[in-house]
């Protein structure tokens, strides 16, 4: 055909240029990108109505404020917002919601890419392929990286199902994606000892797999995205796994954290206030409280807590299960369910030394101001506590010190400090690394108690060794041993832990 001819072709029959460029790539298989994701369902916007009956007045403005939650948007009504309404009149109230699609009565999902995960967990592999003939092979491989040598012998073995394989194959038949949910362990409980205790070595305990790709049984032409054939091989783009399936020596993630959270508040029937978080008291971290919607569509607010403790565990070595389930569930009594911050009493008890001023805060609720001192000086690199320590008498507080001791003020230790401590302790309540900070250098610098009473086990009578080392008594005993003890439980503990 020639040129000419091959346009009014065309010219006759738009719709040939589209089939005949599709037939070109008939005899291609395209490998496009391979990659490790979670299923997450996939959401659309649906129209929705109401008429609402009014019961008592007020603005047509407030009865949208009703409506407004996580998961809708454009909430209109059919009366402008300033109307004033009467009692039995009626609002007609249309928004967007979202919800999740179907397709022939059957929930539809999409995959969002993971870079991370850890052993003995589920997660899905997914290959974007064009093509109508053949067969995907898919091995998994680990980069060693910096390390001197592998944990996983290559190709890393999997479960598909109860099946240990090496080797993914997906049948190429036109479809553009393809997937397959595959556990990351080998099969047997001694295989996976063996490589947990190879990751122990290592000073990150991570490793990162990648994939290596081949297409079988066609003789169409087969396209990678270079000659290497891997894919998440280059800098950025590696899938990093933790190598312990227990909460040892890794990062709890942020879905982790909201399950926690609500297994915590189902546990002890928290109804009214199950999706409340560090919302109460009169002085706050307005950066992590949630006031309206789920803890679960809060996952910015969730992160910015899981990520501060993260930090927190790490740099006080509160790395193995044990230290963080006492930790949690103590934190978890000590901040009322991970709602305050602040223990906002206006008047305290007559122990409280330094009284209003120094109650608790924290998420270890740090209280009177010799605590608040130290704190200070490990913060500042100060030695007021130390001057305290000298010039008292007796067990009188750092403000009866500043007061009854000239010497302890001529070292610096006097009122105008103690009015600027007061100020400063204010961090402890409203900035998150405060917060978190001074409950680990409580726990493991300041009260090197807490942290071997940790490390004793997870027993009632090691959660009261704990609370002693903590307050100094038995308050709340029952309720920080419930704690801790579905804490264990949500850590699966008993059976997953690698360091009991």
């Amino acid at each position: 055909m020639s040129d000419e001819q091959e346009k009014d072709s065309y010219t006759a029959n738009p719709r040939q240029i589209a089939y005949d460029k599709q037939s070109q790539k008939d005899h291609e298989v395209h490998v496009v990108k391979i990659y490790f994701a979670k299923k997450v369902p996939k959401m659309t916007w649906v129209p929705k109505e109401e008429t609402y009956p009014v019961k008592s007045g007020g603005l047509v403005s407030d009865v949208k404020k009703k409506y407004e939650q996580k998961g809708r948007r454009n909430i209109q009504a059919d009366k402008e917002d300033s109307v004033k309404l009467k009692a039995k009149e009626s609002v007609k109230i249309t928004w967007e919601e979202e919800v999740q699609e179907t397709k022939d009565g059957q929930p539809v999902f999409n995959f969002e890419k993971l870079d991370k995960s850890v052993i003995k967990k589920k997660v899905w592999v997914v290959a974007e392929c064009q093509g109508f003939s053949g067969k995907l092979s898919v091995e998994i491989h680990e980069n060693k990286l910096t390390n001197p040598e592998n944990v996983y012998d290559n190709p890393v073995k999997f479960l598909d199902g109860d099946t240990e394989k090496t080797t993914i194959e997906f049948p190429i038949n036109g479809k553009l994606e393809y997937s397959t949910e595959i556990t990351l362990r080998p099969k047997s409980d001694q295989d996976v000892k063996k490589l947990v205790e190879k990751f122990a070595k290592r000073a990150d305990v991570n490793a990162f797999l990648y994939f290596k790709a081949e297409v079988k049984d066609t003789q169409d032409k087969i396209i990678f995205p270079d000659e290497t054939h891997e894919f998440l091989n280059k800098d950025g783009e590696r899938f990093e796994i933790a190598g312990t399936p227990c909460y040892c020596n890794r990062d709890i993630t942020v879905d982790e954290m909201i399950d926690l959270i609500y297994h915590l508040r189902d546990e002890q029937n928290y109804k009214s206030k199950r999706d409340a978080f560090f919302n109460g008291g009169k002085e706050k971290i307005t950066a992590i409280g949630i006031t309206s919607g789920k803890i679960s569509e809060n996952r910015d607010k969730i992160k910015l807590f899981t990520d501060e403790m993260n930090a927190m565990f790490k740099k006080f070595s509160i790395k193995t299960c044990r230290r963080k389930i006492h930790f949690l569930g103590q934190m978890y009594l000590e901040t009322i369910s991970f709602t305050y911050t602040y223990e906002s009493r206006d008047s305290v008890p007559a122990n409280y030394k330094g009284g209003v001023p120094f109650q608790g805060r924290g998420m270890k609720q740090i209280t009177h101001d010799y605590n608040y001192l130290a704190y200070y000086d490990y913060v500042n690199g100060t030695k007021h506590y130390d001057t305290y320590i000298k010039f008292r008498s007796g067990y009188e507080g750092v403000g009866e010190c500043v007061t009854n001791r000239p010497k302890a003020r001529e070292k610096g230790l006097d009122e105008a400090f103690y009015e600027d401590l007061k100020t400063y302790a204010k961090n402890i309540s409203e900035n998150l690394f405060h917060a978190f900070n001074s409950a680990g250098w409580f726990s493991t610098i300041h009260k090197t108690d807490t942290i071997t009473a940790m490390d004793n086990g997870l027993a009632d009578s090691d959660v009261e060794k704990v609370t002693q080392a903590i307050n100094g008594g038995q308050t709340n005993i029952a309720e920080r041993k419930n704690y801790t003890k579905w804490t264990k439980e949500f850590f699966k503990y008993d059976t997953e832990c690698v360091n009991k």
